[in-house]
């Protein structure tokens, strides 16, 4: 089984709020009231989802120290929004313990694991996941991560899903990607790798649905 990390296993909309950006702007000496802080928040997104903010993106996940760079000058491009502050933004937004899975993350891999089914993880991103993995609990149950920022290469390119099945030692046949993104994740099927979409809503603390992959492989599901 191959897993697309963010909006398939961990929740992304809890990463970003006041709170986590006032304790990381505290770290940097910078005193910011969280009213204040969840405002910049709000202006940073909406750059960043903006078109020239996805041009600006636009193969960042190819390298740690490109995807640094473009996130902060995006931050600091909305007015009030420092160098300093843009790297404490950029704290919240690899913080390890701020990204959170799924309720049903850890039972779908965990039965994964029981039923002998290797996992891997392919995401394109500019830091190091698995770190969530461990503050999670979850480490144990993920064979082997297949980064963007380590290949220098993004979703939807094949390489990156026929590099994790090189990994999990199965032919591309026998693997299955499953991811929220039909674009991205769906170039897993250019390698010869079924692909299961997951629904586009995505909100925390909630199921995402996972069981629907343990049935597709006859895994038993979790009660």
């Amino acid at each position: 089984m191959l897993f697309d990390f963010s909006g398939t296993l961990f929740d992304p909309t809890s990463v970003l709020t006041g709170a986590r950006l006032v304790e990381r702007c505290a770290m940097r000496g910078i005193r910011l009231a969280t009213a204040a802080a969840a405002a910049l928040l709000v202006a940073i997104q909406s750059v960043v989802d903006s078109a020239d903010g996805r041009s600006a993106l636009r193969g960042a996940d190819r390298d740690s120290g490109t995807h640094r760079a473009r996130w902060t000058a995006l931050a600091e491009s909305v007015p009030g929004v420092s160098p300093a502050i843009a790297a404490a933004f950029y704290d919240c937004v690899t913080d390890v313990r701020a990204w959170r899975p799924y309720t049903d993350t850890a039972a779908t891999l965990g039965a994964l694991r029981r039923s002998g089914v290797p996992v891997a993880v392919v995401s394109n991103t500019g830091w190091d996941i698995s770190g969530s993995f461990r503050e999670a609990g979850l480490a144990g149950l993920v064979d082997a991560f297949v980064l963007s920022c380590d290949l220098g290469i993004e979703k939807p390119d094949p390489l990156l899903f026929e590099t994790a099945c090189q990994k999990l030692g199965v032919p591309p046949s026998e693997a299955v990607m499953v991811g929220d993104d039909p674009v991205r994740d769906g170039g897993a099927s250019a390698a010869g790798i079924p692909v299961y979409v997951l629904p586009h809503n995505r909100a925390g603390n909630r199921s995402r649905g996972l069981s629907a992959v343990l049935r597709l492989l006859g895994v038993e599901v979790p009660a």
